[in-house]
């Protein structure tokens, strides 16, 4: 699999995500490097989210960088993975994600004209992405401090719950991984989050199941199988609980009610 390099630029809303063994509130305006470096995952995300994402491939990036790549990711690595743009950073950054995926749809005739075509959008986005990288490094502030035991409680918790909620779905197996009782697995996670375990296994199914049913000819029951929920009925009641709607009137654009 190729390993991608890049720039998410926040252009409305809000996401609650972690980014290598923090968590961090991307807002409007922040910047966050895309790296294999930097593992990333939304915890939650506002409605009204949106980003702008420019990527290249790793290889391509370190080639036409070096020698200054490899000394560069490390910084960010260990540094407050994010950045605030100002306006016209923001502006900047946006319009040249438009030029590039402009050109990106572009399909000329003959093979040369293609080859010529490609070339120019990587190199379109390598400039993007190097101006980021070297905008971030000189504003890059290092990490005061490790992570406290309630920030990394919860990120191995999500981290945990991204690769197993589809077979989890309770919090004792979640304490039990952790190697803590259930009452003060509760306690870390909700003084840390402001919300109970039970409450984040929920918001990750659910976002799950709302990705899996605006899927193109993905029928409810195979959303159903996918979530490791044992019958069709049984998801469809789960899913109105926490939506407030079924996952057909979901799927049909009908209001949701989040509960």
């Amino acid at each position: 699999m190729e390993q991608k390099v890049g720039v998410s630029l926040c252009t409305s809303g809000w996401a609650k995500r972690i980014i290598g063994s923090r968590i961090c509130l991307v807002e409007k305006g922040f910047a966050t490097v895309l790296s294999p470096l930097l593992p990333a995952m939304d915890v939650e995300r506002s409605e009204d989210y949106e980003e702008c994402v420019v990527v290249e491939d790793m290889e391509r990036v370190s080639g036409e960088t070096a020698p200054f790549f490899s000394k560069i990711m490390p910084l960010v690595s260990n540094s407050t993975p994010y950045l605030k743009l100002d306006e016209d950073k923001q502006d900047y950054v946006v319009k040249a994600a438009r030029r590039i995926a402009e050109r990106e749809t572009l399909r000329p005739e003959t093979e040369i004209f293609c080859q010529m075509n490609e070339h120019l959008a990587a190199l379109q986005r390598l400039q993007l992405i190097l101006e980021f990288l070297y905008d971030y490094a000189s504003a890059a502030k290092p990490l005061a401090e490790k992570p406290s035991l309630g920030e990394q409680l919860f990120v191995d918790f999500m981290k945990s719950l991204a690769l197993h909620y589809a077979d989890r779905r309770t919090v004792t197996d979640y304490a039990a991984e952790a190697c803590l009782t259930v009452r003060h697995f509760s306690t870390l996670i909700q003084q840390y989050s402001g919300q109970t375990p039970k409450h984040w296994i929920h918001i990750f199914t659910i976002n799950q199941a709302k990705h899996l049913l605006m899927q193109p000819g993905m029928q409810v029951k195979e959303v159903a199988d996918r979530l490791g929920f044992p019958e069709q009925f049984t998801f469809r009641k789960y899913f109105k609980t926490h939506t407030g709607v079924s996952p057909t009137d979901y799927r049909e654009g009908k209001t949701t009610v989040n509960k």
